[in-house]
């Protein structure tokens, strides 16, 4: 049976479902250089410099999740020079635990992509740990650093496969349960969840004039019937829910959401036949913000 539950994307290691660590690999300077360039530049894991763009230094931006639960991003902090050259003198040393850095936030996090370039400061708090980031007074760091956040809106954006299932944004008005394991990405403008064994695909179509939710879904799905091994229709509060489900290379799962202004499609693919039950609770999962469902 495929384990659906990713491990680290640095050493393997099983992850944290309740306070996760994700690493920056590299300052947002980096991204645009080839890898034969950023491979040039000075330093390793923690420190990194490179004349025409300058030093860093990695630290850590912990995040506090409402209702419980934590994400430590690892962060790069552009500093000058001689603070460059005195965290190295003393980065294994026991001087370390009085480092204290001055710089700009080097990486543009998600949901906060407006911290890149923001001033902060950075101190040691443990021996065996990175430095921590403070934001100056007001600062948007010194806002994500001091308040708790809504775990969809900080979850949902990180790309790597997550321990745990978190509901994921396709449109403005569209989300639904993006399960554990997946990762996201974008496929030419579909919304695309895959991992080990699984793989969702969501469109969301607006509804053309003169049609219904039943008849959107109908043409939508025109054929399916016909081969399909089985169905569902569900009506949940203004939304009509369709699914059909068969066997061809994969397990095949078609399901639809459709309100009175769009339909969301969602495709699942799976190679176990009985992660049917997994599709359905996915299929079931996507919401609408302006349509009323049964409590």
């Amino acid at each position: 049976m495929v384990d659906h539950v990713p491990g680290c994307s640095c050493c393997g290691e099983p992850l944290d479902a309740t306070d996760l660590d994700v690493r920056s690999g590299v300052p947002d300077a980096f991204l645009a250089l080839t890898p034969e360039r950023r491979d040039q530049a000075w330093g390793g894991n923690d420190l990194k410099r490179l004349p025409e763009i300058g030093g860093f230094v990695r630290c850590l931006m912990p995040v506090r999740l409402a209702g419980g639960g934590s994400v430590t991003y690892s962060v790069w902090l552009k500093v000058d020079d001689d603070q460059l050259r005195h965290a190295n003198a003393v980065w294994t040393k026991p001087e370390y635990t009085a480092l204290r850095l001055t710089g700009e936030v080097a990486n543009a996090i998600k949901p906060w992509p407006e911290l890149i370039g923001e001033s902060a400061t950075a101190e040691v708090r443990g021996e065996t740990e990175l430095p921590y980031l403070a934001g100056v007074d007001g600062s948007l760091l010194a806002r994500v650093l001091g308040e708790e956040w809504d775990r969809d809106l900080v979850l949902s954006r990180i790309a790597h496969p997550l321990p745990m299932s978190v509901r994921q944004p396709v449109t403005a008005e569209w989300s639904l349960e993006r399960t554990a394991g997946l990762g996201p990405r974008d496929d030419d403008g579909v919304t695309v969840f895959a991992g080990p064994g699984r793989t969702v695909r969501v469109e969301v179509f607006a509804m053309p004039a003169g049609e219904t939710a039943a008849s959107a879904v109908a043409a939508l799905s025109a054929g399916l019937a016909e081969r399909c091994a089985g169905r569902l229709t569900e009506n949940d509060g203004d939304l009509l829910r369709a699914a059909f489900w068969l066997t061809t290379a994969h397990h095949e799962f078609y399901g639809y959401a459709a309100t009175a202004t769009g339909v969301l499609c969602v495709t699942c693919l799976h190679d176990d036949e009985d992660d049917l039950a997994w599709a359905r609770q996915v299929w079931r999962s996507a919401t609408h913000v302006g349509a009323a469902r049964i409590a």
